[in-house]
């Protein structure tokens, strides 16, 4: 890979000072400084199509970054990413966050899964590298006290109630069901959910546990189907919320199926028209309400595939973030980096950007969404705001 191939190079502060002079403008040779951004996510395996797809986001961010000609110090500055693999897995996460460590990023985007983000923090907190993730939602993530830790999406302690909400006001469930995969991210949202509608004294008619690796349902959906549930939550992730609205609708349950991020193509080629009415909540604005409307055509245009999911404009987000980290430090260091991501105030591609002591968005936005077909129809989209 790129980042053994270190012969010609020599790492100062956390840049690569390239040896060789390079033209600036064809006429005045100037050394350029290339940055190294690390990138994280799963890019094999179940949700290698998501991981692929933030990786391509990241890279965007990276070539519109190098064609404004940024500077260090009067010196040409070149972004450079290098993606590594976490393979979902937080074990392999923290190898990676090492990995990086060891090769001075400036900063570091990612992980994708809320395990990951979590186990890796521990090494990104001792180096003092900034770890800003597109997707990482679990509450745990930035309540854990390092302060390295960033997200440019919204976080499930909100999600998880404001989902809660819709189901007893909204949908006026009286019986509710729910499903647990065990990950930070699922039973961090169960969790949430389970309190909030406990509050409102709403029965909770069943609490079922199953992993991120299971494809057999039956059992579970058998035992919940004697209670009567009117609404079933699951936490976890798209493609077994597809399977588990499939299974349901074989066992004659016309319960609905609620969550949070299934408002994406996944979800809908897996549950092969048995969606409808499904409802999931997602941290963020819907596409055709945030600042950058034309990203999705740029992103098409660039990469010859649509985006299927909706980590991509909070890739290139928190990509930018490191970005503008950088520049407003003037330094490709860690340290110095991290400091000005802290204080990042920048408005991007989602919406304006800043973050609360905690490492959350100052003012996070959430959707609700409902399936009527094939559309994700937005039903009720608030904002936030952190402490």
């Amino acid at each position: 890979m790129s980042w053994f191939m270190t012969t010609s190079r020599h790492f100062i502060g956390g840049a690569v000072i390239a040896l060789g002079a390079l033209s600036c403008q064809g006429t005045q040779a100037e050394d350029v400084i290339v940055v190294r951004i690390g990138f994280a996510a799963p890019l094999t395996g179940p949700s290698a199509a998501d991981g692929k797809e933030m990786e391509n986001a990241a890279r965007f961010a990276i070539e519109d970054a190098n064609d404004r000609h940024p500077r260090i110090a009067e010196r040409p500055v070149s972004f450079e990413l290098v993606p590594l693999d976490d393979q979902a897995d937080p074990r392999i996460a923290s190898q990676v966050a090492q990995r990086f460590a060891d090769m001075s990023v400036a900063g570091v985007v990612g992980h994708f899964n809320s395990g990951c983000s979590i186990a890796a923090s521990n090494v990104y907190d001792g180096a003092q590298i900034a770890e800003v993730s597109p997707s990482s939602t679990s509450a745990a993530y930035t309540l854990r006290g390092k302060r390295s830790s960033f997200r440019v999406v919204g976080q499930d302690a909100v999600a998880g109630a404001e989902l809660g909400r819709y189901i007893v006001e909204d949908l006026q469930a009286r019986r509710v069901a729910i499903i647990d995969d065990r990950t930070d991210f699922g039973a961090g949202l169960a969790d949430h959910v389970s309190e909030f509608i406990s509050q409102r004294h709403v029965a909770i008619v069943a609490r079922e546990y199953v992993t991120d690796k299971t494809v057999d349902f039956s059992a579970v959906l058998t035992r919940i189907r004697s209670q009567n549930a009117d609404v079933v939550v699951f936490g976890g992730f798209d493609a077994q919320a597809g399977q588990i609205v499939r299974r349901m609708r074989s066992l004659g349950m016309n319960a609905t199926l609620a969550g949070e991020g299934f408002n994406n193509n996944t979800f809908l080629n897996l549950a092969h028209g048995d969606g409808e009415g499904t409802v999931t909540i997602q941290p963020g604005l819907p596409s055709d309400k945030m600042p950058a409307k034309d990203f999705a055509s740029r992103y098409e245009a660039r990469f010859k595939a649509k985006m299927e999911g909706f980590q991509g404009p909070y890739t290139y987000d928190a990509t930018s973030v490191i970005v503008q980290a950088v520049l407003t430090a003037q330094s490709a260091k860690a340290a110095d980096v991290l400091q000005a991501v802290r204080k990042t105030s920048m408005s991007g591609l989602t919406g304006p950007i800043a973050f609360d002591n905690n490492g959350d968005l100052a003012a996070a936005p959430y959707t609700v969404y409902r399936l009527a077909g094939d559309r994700w129809i937005d039903e009720k989209v608030f904002v936030a705001r952190g402490k």
